[in-house]
């Protein structure tokens, strides 16, 4: 199965926990899981359990414009990339969760 999320909250808002649980818990099952940050979610780019999806199998995308916006970089871990994507993921996706 295919697991996808969607982050678009700021950090402060306290969402990050439970995307993460959500994470573990699908590859548990064996998912695919994927993750696109938007907007304010573009700020959890620097944190280390963003950065250390990719090693875990989890696909990490960031809106590119979202990032560039709020002057957020990417150490190389996560793919920029545009709303086209988040459109593939949602309709690739067996199941499909969003925090906005």
């Amino acid at each position: 199965m295919k697991f996808g999320i969607l982050l678009s909250t700021h950090p402060d808002k306290g969402d990050g926990p439970a995307v993460q649980n959500l994470i573990q818990a699908a590859q548990k099952c064996g998912d695919t899981v994927y993750l696109y940050l938007l907007d304010e979610g573009t700020r959890f780019i620097p944190e280390e359990w963003v950065q250390n999806l990719p090693s875990s199998a989890v696909h990490v995308y960031s809106c590119a414009y979202g990032a560039q916006s709020r002057r957020i970089n990417d150490p190389g871990k996560t793919t920029f990339c545009g709303l086209v994507m988040l459109t593939q993921i949602m309709e690739g996706c067996d199941r499909f969760v969003s925090f906005n």
